[in-house]
């Protein structure tokens, strides 16, 4: 008996000793991951707040030539995509702001590439293209701040009535003729401005780190 509750003792103290030795480990790997959270909300946060700048600028400027708005959104879009794609691979506990980004993500590398490479081609296609990405962001938005509603998120409404604003912008630029353009290039920023509001504002409500609870 003796013998059995030594062994057991000794056991027990070998499984704490490796579980001490785990812990600087987890807790570096737990650091890394905040660490790169930290790092893909402020990405998000300074892409946000350039769509809100083009947006502002298209608005005051609309004259602005279409192939540079092209050239500079298809920029933009490229590194949306990459942003995005690092958003679905971080360790965001609600996994909220970044449970669609794997498809948003890819959808607008590819965008930004017949963007960059396509200009000429896309240039009177570039209102119904803007069209679509902001009104497929914005049914995952709506989606998002319905899980954000779930989660006890009390901003949710904000996100779903920006969302929604958001997707009945973008299906204006599918209807509006490109005839109009100083007026579609308006719209068009004022799509940017909304998106670049909305996905700043899901990023920093929806986002959770452990050390933040």
């Amino acid at each position: 008996m003796h013998k059995f509750c030594a062994s057991g003792f000794f056991c027990l103290l070998d499984f704490v000793g490796k579980t001490y030795k785990m812990m600087p480990i987890d807790r570096e790997r737990s650091d890394a991951d905040m660490n790169s959270l930290k790092r893909t909300k402020l990405a998000y946060s300074i892409l946000s707040i350039v769509l809100i700048v083009i947006g502002i600028y298209l608005i005051i400027r609309p004259q602005t030539a279409m192939l540079t708005v092209c050239r500079v959104l298809g920029v933009v879009l490229m590194f949306y995509g990459i942003i995005r794609l690092l958003g679905y691979f971080s360790h965001d506990m609600y996994q909220l702001a970044f449970q669609f980004d794997m498809a948003m993500g890819i959808f607008s590398l590819v965008a930004g590439c017949i963007f960059l490479f396509r200009t000429e081609w896309i240039a009177e296609l570039i209102p119904a293209f803007i069209g679509v990405i902001v009104l497929i962001d914005a049914v995952f938005k709506i989606q998002t701040s319905l899980d954000a509603k779930r989660f006890g998120i009390s901003k949710w409404w904000l996100i779903l009535i920006l969302a929604v604003i958001a997707g009945a912008l973008g299906a204006m630029l599918l209807v509006i003729p490109l005839k109009v353009v100083e007026f579609v290039m308006v719209l068009i920023g004022i799509n940017l401005v909304i998106d670049g509001v909305l996905n700043f504002w899901v990023v920093h409500d929806t986002v959770r780190m452990i050390d933040s609870l």
